[in-house]
């Protein structure tokens, strides 16, 4: 079972090109240098309103358990470098999820993805088994079929709230406001599933992908 590291972040905005600087030069170089990291992608929302977290970093996993190995643990904590400790400690939006990929399981993201729609929600325990059959028989499929989604995966945080993240690769930044997608969260069941998850904090958000000037 593949694993990913989530993280949204948003730095002040007078130091917003340090915090840039500091991730393309120190921190994802370093990261991809531990065993297990796969791959590391950064995204970001242009319109995003203070405090919601402009920028969103996904790294995939070989599996969950690699951050608990010696070799990441070494680079957290008092394992920051000390321009770590700056930006992180000067950021405005920290928020972090450690997941195992539960849907399909062992599935790496198309690398032509331009884009990245994620879904980032809660359900209450007792409503739990209908919420994942409802995304994995019906929502996550239909999903799948929009044109212009590359990809649909799901996961299951360890750390970080809401527990349950879904990310979908899209070769076309407008695939969620297609009449497919729409139609994904107007059945019978997403409405009754939208009752049930009312009260749980959800993130609902598009991502362009970091460096790009993709439309």
């Amino acid at each position: 079972m593949n694993g990913l590291l989530l993280t949204l972040t948003e730095p002040a905005s007078r130091d917003e090109e340090e915090f840039n600087a500091w991730y393309d030069t120190e921190h994802l170089p370093e990261r991809l240098g531990i065993p297990g990291f796969a791959s590391a992608r950064r995204w970001v929302d242009p319109a995003a309103r203070p405090g919601e977290g402009k920028y969103l970093a996904t790294y995939e996993l070989e599996r969950p358990g690699v951050l608990e190995t010696p070799e990441y643990l070494a680079h957290v904590g008092d394992g920051f470098t000390p321009w770590s400790k700056r930006i992180l400690g000067r950021c405005t939006v920290f928020r972090r999820w450690a997941c195992e990929q539960i849907v399909p399981g062992h599935a790496f993201p198309p690398p032509a993805s331009v884009a990245l729609f994620a879904a980032i929600g809660d359900v209450p325990v007792e409503h739990e088994a209908e919420f994942n059959r409802w995304y994995d028989e019906e929502h996550l499929p239909m999903l799948a079929r929009v044109p212009g989604v590359l990809a649909a995966r799901r996961f299951r945080a360890s750390a970080g709230t809401p527990r349950y993240v879904a990310l979908y690769d899209l070769a076309d930044p407008d695939a969620p406001s297609r009449p497919e997608w729409q139609a994904a969260n107007e059945t019978a069941w997403a409405r009754r599933i939208d009752a049930l998850t009312a009260d749980a904090e959800w993130i609902l958000r598009g991502y362009r992908a970091y460096g790009t000037d993709a439309p």
